[in-house]
């Protein structure tokens, strides 16, 4: 395959694979939306880390305003093709999208601020037919080597989780068992282990359970959810995922903040937040969900205003989220 740009006036189109297509080992899918600041590292660290594999990579761009097409575009090569949609379809929908195209036996979804590890795509690929499990993940590092352990390793939320969550318990109380429980503080990182709910930042997936599983939900646009969502589905299937610690890949972390600001962020993590605990937890525990946000909200602007915040956040910024998650908690999301 050559590298092509492919500009689209809508959604492509659903369905199965090209029945006459030769399959590759590894389908790479990079969503992308204003990632300059990384899109050319991670498209230019792909050759490296997929090693001997037949692979094929493409990235779709959500209708990035800054230069993310044009700088993955030049980064690009052959193998890679650059998908420039029109709008922005959010995470799930531009993977939706995509599936049809794809001709991998397995799928790796991969940030656009993630630089994987020379041969860790391969490792990973052969470690999942080994295995036989729906999916693999690699350890996320930060630039200097140290796991994100907290960030990418969670089982799934229950109603405890989010409370002690929500209700800054882990701020008062970090050792608190709820929220260690929650994220896999006593896991063993240093061997495979199966994990519940991988960040899907770096995710490899057989296209064979993909199939069956389905499509992503689009109730979770622009992002955040959907891949708890997903991974819920899978083991719902009977299905397992399994972290692959030797496969490493650098993540840098942040670019959703940075991208939208922190007022802008939180109101949608919080809002499908609530819409995963209405679809997993049911309309009782949903709800107690949704007063433990508009408790939560009333802690952190009190904290605000005592001088109590995120170093990386300003005062204004965090009274803003705060604030407008508070509102729309206060209003179930207008119910929708």
């Amino acid at each position: 395959m050559t590298l092509s740009t492919i500009e689209l006036s809508e959604p492509a189109a659903r369905g199965v694979k090209e029945e006459d297509a030769a399959d590759v080992d590894v389908s790479i899918v990079i969503v992308s939306w204003n990632s300059a600041r990384w899109i050319g590292g991670c498209v230019a660290s792909l050759r490296a880390a997929a090693g001997s594999l037949e692979w094929e990579a493409f990235v779709w761009d959500n209708a990035s305003s800054d230069a993310s097409a044009n700088i993955a575009r030049d980064q690009a090569g052959r193998g890679v093709e650059i998908i420039a949609s029109p709008l922005n379809r959010g995470f799930a929908g531009a993977i939706n999208d995509l599936l049809p195209r794809l001709r991998g036996r397995h799928v790796f979804l991969l940030n656009p601020d993630c630089d994987p590890a020379p041969g860790s795509i391969e490792l990973l690929s052969r470690e999942l037919d080994r295995r036989g499990s729906a999916g693999v993940v690699p350890l996320l590092v930060s630039r200097d080597g140290v796991p994100q352990r907290d960030f990418q390793l969670r089982r799934f939320p229950t109603l405890r989780s989010i409370l002690a969550e929500t209700l800054l318990m882990d701020r008062v109380h970090p050792g608190n068992r709820a929220s260690s429980h929650y994220r896999y503080r006593d896991l063993d990182i240093t061997t495979p282990q199966a994990i519940e709910q991988p960040a899907a930042a770096a995710l490899m997936l057989d296209r064979k359970v993909m199939d069956r599983i389905g499509l992503l939900d689009e109730q979770f646009a622009p992002a955040w959810f959907e891949d708890v969502d997903y991974c819920r589905r899978i083991f719902a299937a009977g299905e397992s995922l399994t972290l692959i610690p030797e496969a490493r890949v650098i993540h840098f972390g942040g670019s959703s903040v940075e991208t939208l600001g922190f007022d802008r962020f939180l109101p949608l993590w919080y809002r499908n937040l609530f819409r995963y605990s209405r679809k997993w937890l049911g309309k009782g525990r949903s709800e107690a969900v949704r007063w433990a946000i508009v408790v939560g909200m009333l802690l952190r602007i009190g904290a605000v205003k005592l001088g109590i915040r995120t170093e990386q956040v300003s005062r204004d910024a965090s009274l803003r989220g705060y604030r407008e998650v508070l509102r729309m908690a206060w209003r179930r999301w207008d119910a929708k």
